[in-house]
């Protein structure tokens, strides 16, 4: 008898690159049965998977996002049309404004204050729900450690405690435009000071995975992991210094499973193996051999089917703060055209293994 069918939805960072999540998310969300078991982000992914998986009361999700780009968008019709797109430089009122205390400058750890993105996600995030830890999917956010330098993953299961809208916003302080956030330690009642989750892992697949194989039925249903990349893999060979820089923070931050994923495709061949032998019962003629009973140990699981959607626009150094009308519904509608074109033709990974 076949399990559960399980799937999970993967959101990276990007700052205002975020918008293709959200059309994305409008493919998703076309089917009425789309309800993944598990949403993960990271910095802007976060906040999308905030607002999906905890969408205020009386919001459905794909409503709260919709919302939270309407409130973030900078029309910046006071500047001349070529330089609309920087105008989040000057501050974007319901995500982050400019520092003020100039006077202090040399002290400065960061350039812009994020209260006004709080108060945004607190009008659009059910907070109690995000305390749940019973609720609804499943959700993962990750930050990194500043001290120890290690990526962190905050769970909606209540283990670590309950999650807040500092557990949101940690995954997306980046610095030095943002400042750290603190969170109070649970093991040791100590405050740890946390950056955004993509400095240690913009895609945590891995940890989606371990909570995949968590969730009742998992091991024999079918599972499908869909991933949203924001940042292009293949990019042309910069040829002056700004494009130096965009191709280093497009290398940084893009999606670097590939080969985690190929080497769990042989793990299938193992995964085939052992059920086969298994299957044998008393006929296995292995099984009270010692690396039998060590790989059955394992737990060896097959990889779930992985659907990847990845932008194909060349990002730009900037584009990540342009949050203009224009570039929002650009990324927006491309990100809704990739996703229905990869749902209808997805790709195996392990094809080629």
């Amino acid at each position: 008898m076949a399990g559960t069918p399980h799937s999970a939805l993967v959101l990276q960072g990007g700052g205002a690159l975020g918008a293709y999540e959200l059309g994305a998310a409008r493919a998703f969300y076309e089917d009425p049965n789309f309800a993944p078991d598990v949403i993960a982000g990271v910095s802007i992914g976060a906040i999308t998977a905030a607002l999906l998986a905890r969408p205020g009361r009386g919001r459905k999700p794909l409503e709260a996002l919709e919302a939270f780009w309407r409130e973030v968008t900078v029309p910046g019709t006071f500047l001349p049309p070529p330089l609309r797109p920087y105008a989040s430089f000057l501050g974007n009122r319901k995500f982050y404004v400019p520092r003020l205390d100039f006077l202090v400058w040399p002290t400065w750890t960061y350039f812009y204050e994020t209260a006004p993105l709080r108060e945004t996600l607190a009008k659009l995030v059910d907070v109690d729900a995000l305390a749940d830890p019973k609720a609804v999917p499943k959700l993962l956010v990750s930050a990194t450690d500043v001290e120890k330098g290690e990526i962190v993953y905050f769970r909606s299961d209540g283990k670590e405690g309950p999650l807040t809208l500092d557990h949101i916003m940690a995954s997306g302080s980046l610095p030095p435009p943002f400042p750290q956030t603190e969170i109070k330690n649970k093991t040791d009642n100590k405050k740890r000071a946390y950056w955004d989750g993509g400095l240690s892992d913009n895609t945590p697949l891995g940890a989606v995975l371990d909570e995949l194989d968590k969730l009742e039925g998992a091991a024999d249903g079918e599972r499908t992991v869909y991933v949203v990349n924001l940042f292009p893999k293949q990019a042309p060979v910069p040829q002056n210094m700004i494009e130096i820089m965009a191709r280093m923070k497009n290398l940084q931050f893009v999606n670097k499973t590939e080969q985690d994923v190929k080497l769990m495709c042989r793990f299938n061949q193992v995964a085939a193996l052992m059920e086969a032998l298994e299957g044998l019962g008393e006929g296995n003629p292995l099984r009270d051999h010692d690396a039998f009973k060590q790989v059955q140990a394992q737990g060896y699981k097959r990889v779930p089917r992985i659907v990847s959607i990845t932008t194909t626009e060349a990002m730009h150094q900037f584009d990540d703060a342009d949050f203009s009308p224009e570039a929002i519904k650009k990324r927006a509608d491309e990100g809704y055209a990739q996703t229905k074109r990869a749902l209808q033709n997805p790709i195996d990974p392990c094809a080629d293994v």
